[in-house]
């Protein structure tokens, strides 16, 4: 069964992912794992449905932890009733940890293959040192992140753009991306952006393929060496020319002062991308 997280904080944006998250269930017979996560309270630990807790001897801080806890229980549930239909199984469950840790030890601890977030896209200046909350989920965990941004009434996943830099990656990486492609039967368009020789530039890039071959049978793959300087401008502009669903993207996680100035090519997509960006880590294990 494929196991798909959606955090939510009730907003709009996590109602777009958890749209997104139900098609790709139904694409992959799997199940939904809805997840709130109530920050600045790690020593609490409820379950989702509020068993073993009680209202007796308790103090105001645990009081206002309970309350919200009951409430958001019951925002869960509303949600399930508003979007699911009955054909795929959802769970709610809360969490009581920071987001982006929440989120990350959740997902290990029931084996999740995938991470479904909305994002905004926008950017503080506190979030230009630390990164957004997706950004930050991006960065530590070690399965697969789709980042939702506007409302999809619909999900035919047809073409997927896969950005490389041709460095060595885990298999793993290429892998996760691949097994995505064949739910949908999606064509991969693998793509490079350097100011190399084009030719020698298509050779690394078969190479690399190859290399890189899993067992998982993609309908199509092409291969697109494309000259420019900006890499992520590239990027955008042949996700654009090909219509893409979906631009994949193996994450180097970068750490310290290393991300601060150069930051990661996955968190710049997400960013400025209009259309869903799949992240895999470098190294799931």
């Amino acid at each position: 069964m494929y196991k798909i997280v959606v955090p939510t904080d009730f907003s709009k944006l996590s109602e777009y992912a958890l749209d997104v998250a139900l098609d790709i269930a139904r694409k992959t017979n799997g199940a939904v794992f809805l997840l709130n996560v109530i920050g600045g309270f790690k020593n609490y630990s409820f379950s989702s449905m509020g068993g073993g807790v009680t209202d007796e001897y308790v103090s105001e801080e645990d009081r206002y932890v309970l309350e919200l806890h009951r409430s958001n229980e019951k925002r869960l549930k509303n949600l399930i009733a508003k979007h699911a239909h009955g054909d795929i199984p959802v769970y709610p469950f809360i969490e009581i940890d920071d987001v982006e840790e929440g989120v990350n030890h959740f997902a290990e601890r029931l084996n999740c293959d995938m991470v479904v977030m909305g994002t905004s896209g926008e950017n503080t200046f506190s979030e230009y040192f630390e990164g957004n909350h997706t950004e930050r989920v991006i960065r530590i965990t070690h399965i697969p992140v789709l980042t939702i941004r506007k409302p999809l009434d619909d999900f035919p996943v047809k073409n997927i753009v896969f950005a490389t830099d041709l460095k060595t990656v885990a298999k793993e990486g290429v892998d996760q991306i691949e097994k995505f492609a064949t739910f949908y039967g999606a064509t991969v368009h693998m793509v490079h952006v350097s100011n190399d020789d084009t030719e020698r530039v298509r050779k690394k890039m078969e190479a690399f393929a190859e290399e890189h071959e899993t067992p998982h049978q993609v309908p199509e793959l092409t291969i697109n060496p494309v000259k420019g300087s900006k890499v992520e401008q590239g990027i955008l502009e042949f996700a654009k020319e090909k219509n893409a669903d979906i631009i994949a993207s193996v994450n180097h996680g970068r750490r310290g002062l290393m991300h601060l100035f150069v930051g990661g090519l996955s968190e710049r997509l997400v960013r400025d991308s209009e259309v869903p960006v799949l992240t895999v880590h470098m190294d799931p294990h």
